[in-house]
C-alpha cells in the first residue's frame, strides 16, 4: 500500500511540475536521465556529476531530467507500475531528443518500455555489466560506454607489488556481484601459476571482519563492489571500506572510484565520472545531429590506474614499480602548499592595516573640518535661542490664566471617566503607589463574586492578587521605563469563595485626582480561553503519541521486513538469471535460504500485527479471576515437545490455590513467550522452572532458566522498539525480536510491571506481577 501511494505521489509531482515549466523551456533540447539506483548512492551521484559537467554549461540550450529508478532497495512491481505510469505522461507533454541511462536495470527498462514511452528516441547507456552486442539485437539508435572492469590488470598489479603475498577477494552475491565473479573466474588461467587467491562471496560482515582481521603479512585483500553481504543486510560502499579497511593490516586493492581516498591502495579504477561525461558527450553529439547508429560501443574506456600516495606510504610500497601514466591522489603538500593560508592571511592583514591608516587619516581630517563648522553654528544658535526665551516668558504668562480654565475642566472629566468605568464589560481597579485600592468599577465586583464597592481601601494582594504574582507584574511594569503600560496574559485571581480563575492584566500609570503615581488595572476573565487550550494541547498530546506510535509501526515493517524479502529477491535473482553456475547442492541450500527467510517474515509478520494491535487499542481487555498454575500448566503442554527436543525439563512450581486478576489469553501469550524464550537460550540438558508468590499486595511471577544468560549492557535495550536486541538460540534458533515488547505491553495493560536479571552463562530470570484482585 505504501508503495501504491508514493508512486501517486511521484506521478502527480511530475505531473504539475511538467505543466509548471515556461515556454523558453519548450525551446531547449531535452534528455531524459534515468539512473538503475537511488539518489545519494556513491556510484549513481558520480555518473551524475559527469553528466553535469559537460551539460550544465548549456544549460540556456539543453534541460536535463534526472529520474532514479532505485530498484537496489525497491523492486515491488506496483513500484515499477508507478515508473510506467509516470513516463507515459512524461512523454505525452515533453519531447525527449535523448535518453541517458545507467546501469543495466535502467537500459532494461528503457528497452521493455521502447515501443509504448520512447519510440524513435536515442539512447546512450552507459555502467553496463556483461555487455554483449546481443543484448542490443533488434534496436536502433542506440549505443554507449560498457563498464569495463580491469579486474585482472589489478590482481596482476598486485602480485607485481607484492609477489610474495597470496590474494584475499571479498566479493558479494548480487547481480554486480555475479558479474565480477565472472571476470575474475574468466581470467584466472591468464594469471601467474604462482599467484594464490582465495575467493570469498558468502559470508556476513563479521564474519568478513573477523576474516581480514586474522590476515598475517603473507596475504592482501582485493575488494570487490559490495552492497549486501550473506544475511541479506545492505551497506553502502563507505560502510563496507570503513569496515573492511578498520579491520585490516595488509594492503587492501580496489577497482573502483568510490573506494579511492577512502582506504584502498588504488589500482587500475574504473570511474563513474568518466562514464557519465563520456556518455554526456554522446547525447550532446547526438542532440546535435549525430547518427546514434553509426557511433560504435565503447567497450573498454573509463578505467585509469590511479593510487592513494597516503596508503602507499603506510605499506612502504616504492612509487617506481608502478605502471606509467599512474595518476597519484592524496599527495603530500608542499611547505608553500601547507603554509598557504598563512601566506593569504598574513598578506590580507597587511591590506587590512594600510587600509586602516588611509581610513584613520581622512577620519581626522573630516573631524576637524567638522567641528570648525559646529563651533560656527553654535555661535549662532545661542544668539536664536536668547531671542526664543524671551518669547517663551510671555507665552508662560498666557498660559497661566488658560490653567485655571482647565482644572475646572479636569473635574467634568473625572465625572465622565467615572461614568465609563462603572458601565465597562471588564473589571476595572485603581490603586495607589503601595497597591492600596482606591476605586473599583462594577465588573471586577461580579468577575471576584463580591459586592459593590467591597474592595475599597483594601491592599490588592489581600483581596485578590498574590504577592507573588504582585512582585511580578510590578517587577515587569517598572522595566517598561518609558512606556508605563503592561499587558499581562493568564495571571491567576482569586475569588471570594476561594476558587481561582484565569485573567489577563493591563496595567497603566494615570493621573487619577491628586495622587501620585495611581495605577489602573484593567482586567478581563479569560478562564474559557485557558481551558479550551488546555483541552487542545492534551488532544494534541494525545495525537502525537498516536503518530509516534504509527510511526514506530512502519518503521519496523520498513526496516525489518526489508532485509528477509531483500534475501529472498537476491536468492531467486542469482538462480533465475544464472542457473548454469550453480550445482544441484548449491541451489538446494539456496531455496532453503529462501524458505528461512520466508518462515523468518511470516513471524515477524504475525508479532507485528499483534504488536499493532495492541498499540492502537484493536485487543480487547477482559479482566477475571485467574488460576495461575493451570494456565502454566496448559502452557507446558503446547510447549513440551520443544522441550523435549532440546532434553529440558521445565516444571511448574506455582501453588495450586495463587489466584490473580487480569485478560487469561494476554497472559497466557505473555507466560507462553517468556518460557519458549527460555527454552530457546538454555543448553541441551538444561532446567526451566515458574513460579509465583505474593508480594506487597501484587502476585509476582518468576520464569528462570539456567540458559546463557543476556549481556548486562543489552538488559535496558530489551523492551525498546527503537532498538531491538535479536541473539540465536542455543540451537541456531531465530527470533523476530518483538516477543518481549509485546509480552511488555501486554503485562502493562494489565496493571503489572515487568523486570529482568540475568548474568551470561548462569541464566536468567524475568519477573512480572498482576493485581491480586479487580
Amino acid at each position: 500500500m505504501r508503495y501504491l501511494f508514493l508512486s501517486l505521489f511521484l506521478v502527480f509531482a511530475f505531473f504539475f511540475s511538467t505543466f509548471g515549466m515556461t515556454a523558453s523551456s519548450k525551446d531547449k533540447k531535452h534528455i531524459l536521465v534515468i539512473h538503475s539506483y537511488h539518489q545519494s548512492f556513491v556510484w549513481t551521484d558520480s555518473i551524475s556529476s559527469g553528466i553535469e559537467s559537460v551539460l550544465t554549461p548549456l544549460e540556456n540550450e539543453i534541460e536535463a531530467f534526472y529520474e532514479y529508478l532505485d530498484s537496489k532497495r525497491f523492486v515491488d512491481p506496483i513500484f515499477i507500475e508507478s515508473f510506467e505510469q509516470k513516463y507515459k505522461l512524461l512523454c505525452s507533454k515533453v519531447t525527449c531528443d535523448a535518453i541517458i541511462v545507467s546501469d543495466n536495470n535502467a537500459l532494461n527498462f528503457v528497452i521493455k518500455n521502447r515501443s509504448r514511452f520512447f519510440k524513435d528516441i536515442p539512447i546512450i547507456f552507459c555502467g553496463i555489466n556483461n555487455y554483449k552486442p546481443e543484448l542490443l539485437k533488434g534496436e536502433s539508435q542506440v549505443t554507449g560506454i560498457s563498464e569495463y572492469v580491469a579486474i585482472d590488470s589489478t590482481l596482476m598489479l598486485m602480485h607485481k607489488l607484492h609477489p610474495e603475498r597470496k590474494i584475499l577477494v571479498i566479493n558479494d552475491r548480487t547481480v554486480t556481484g555475479l558479474a565480477n565473479k565472472a571476470i575474475i573466474m574468466n581470467a584466472l588461467p591468464k594469471l601467474e601459476k604462482n599467484m594464490y587467491i582465495e575467493y570469498s562471496d558468502n559470508s556476513n560482515m563479521k564474519a568478513i571482519q573477523d576474516k581480514v582481521k586474522s590476515l598475517s603479512n603473507e596475504w592482501m585483500i582485493y575488494l570487490a563492489p559490495f552492497t549486501m553481504d550473506a544475511d541479506g543486510d545492505y551497506y553502502s560502499f563507505n560502510d563496507v571500506i570503513g569496515k573492511v579497511s578498520k579491520a585490516s593490516s595488509v594492503p587492501i586493492y580496489g577497482s573502483y572510484d568510490f573506494y579511492l581516498g577512502k582506504g584502498i591502495v588504488g589500482g587500475y579504477i574504473t570511474s563513474g565520472y568518466m562514464q557519465g561525461k563520456l556518455a554526456g558527450k554522446l547525447a550532446l553529439s547526438i542532440v546535435k545531429g549525430a547518427n546514434a547508429n553509426i557511433i560504435p560501443v565503447f567497450e573498454k574506456s573509463a578505467v585509469i590506474i590511479k593510487f592513494d600516495q597516503s596508503i602507499l606510504s603506510k605499506y612502504d610500497i616504492d612509487e617506481n614499480y608502478l605502471p606509467e601514466g599512474s595518476i597519484l591522489i592524496n599527495r603530500e603538500k608542499t611547505f608553500f602548499e601547507k603554509n598557504i593560508i598563512l601566506f593569504k592571511n598574513t598578506l590580507r592583514i597587511g591590506l587590512v592595516v594600510i587600509l586602516l591608516l588611509i581610513v584613520y587619516s581622512v577620519q581626522k581630517y573630516r573631524q576637524k573640518k567638522l567641528l570648525e563648522e559646529r563651533n560656527l553654528e553654535l555661535d549662532q544658535k545661542v544668539e536664536e535661542r536668547s531671542r526664543e526665551l524671551l518669547e517663551v516668558n510671555d507665552t508662560l504668562n498666557r498660559k497661566n490664566v488658560e490653567i485655571t480654565k482647565q482644572e475646572e475642566l479636569t473635574k467634568l472629566a473625572y465625572l465622565r471617566l467615572k461614568a465609563i468605568l462603572n458601565n465597562s464589560l471588564v473589571g476595572i481597579v485603581v490603586t495607589d503607589g503601595e497597591g492600596k485600592i482606591i476605586d473599583q468599577n462594577n465588573r471586577i465586583s461580579e468577575i471576584l463574586g463580591c459586592d459593590k464597592g467591597e474592595l475599597l481601601g483594601g491592599n490588592i494582594m489581600s483581596t485578590f492578587l498574590s504577592k507573588n504574582n504582585y512582585d511580578i507584574l510590578m517587577n515587569e511594569y517598572q522595566k517598561l521605563q518609558g512606556s508605563k503600560a503592561l499587558i499581562r496574559n493568564e495571571i491567576p485571581l482569586k475569588r471570594v469563595d476561594e476558587s481561582v480563575l484565569w485573567t489577563k492584566i493591563y496595567i497603566s500609570e494615570m493621573l487619577y485626582s491628586h495622587i501620585e503615581n495611581a495605577n489602573i488595572w484593567v482586567i478581563d476573565d479569560v478562564s474559557e480561553i485557558v481551558e479550551n487550550r488546555a483541552s487542545l494541547e492534551k488532544k494534541t498530546v494525545e495525537l502525537k503519541e498516536s503518530n509516534e506510535t504509527k510511526d514506530q509501526f512502519f518503521s519496523i515493517i520498513a526496516h525489518d521486513l526489508k532485509g528477509p524479502l531483500s534475501s529472498v529477491l537476491g536468492l531467486l535473482e542469482i538462480i533465475t538469471k544464472n542457473p548454469e553456475i550453480f550445482s544441484d547442492e548449491e541451489r538446494t541450500l539456496f531455496m532453503g535460504n529462501c524458505y528461512e527467510s520466508a518462515q523468518d517474515m511470516n513471524d515477524l509478520l504475525d508479532n507485528l500485527l499483534r504488536w499493532g494491535r495492541i498499540q492502537i487499542g484493536g485487543v480487547s481487555w477482559n479482566p477475571e479471576i485467574l488460576e495461575l498454575n493451570k494456565i502454566a500448566d496448559s502452557v507446558l503442554q503446547t510447549l513440551i515437545n520443544v522441550a523435549k527436543a532440546k532434553e529440558i525439563q521445565v516444571n511448574n512450581i506455582i501453588p495450586v490455590n495463587l489466584k490473580a486478576f487480569g485478560d487469561e489469553n494476554m497472559i497466557k501469550t505473555v507466560v507462553l513467550n517468556l518460557i519458549n524464550n527460555a527454552i530457546k537460550f538454555t543448553h541441551k540438558g538444561g532446567l526451566v522452572e515458574i513460579s509465583a508468590e505474593v508480594k506487597n499486595s501484587k502476585v509476582e511471577v518468576l520464569v528462570h532458566d539456567n540458559g546463557i544468560g543476556i549481556n548486562e549492557n543489552d538488559i535496558q535495550y530489551l523492551f525498546n522498539i527503537d532498538k531491538k536486541i535479536q541473539q540465536e538460540g542455543t540451537n541456531k534458533e531465530t527470533g523476530t525480536g518483538l516477543g518481549l515488547i509485546i509480552v511488555k505491553d501486554l503485562v502493562e495493560k494489565n496493571k503489572g510491571t515487568i523486570r529482568v536479571e540475568s548474568q551470561l552463562n548462569i541464566g536468567t530470570s524475568v519477573y512480572f506481577d498482576l493485581p491480586l484482585k479487580a
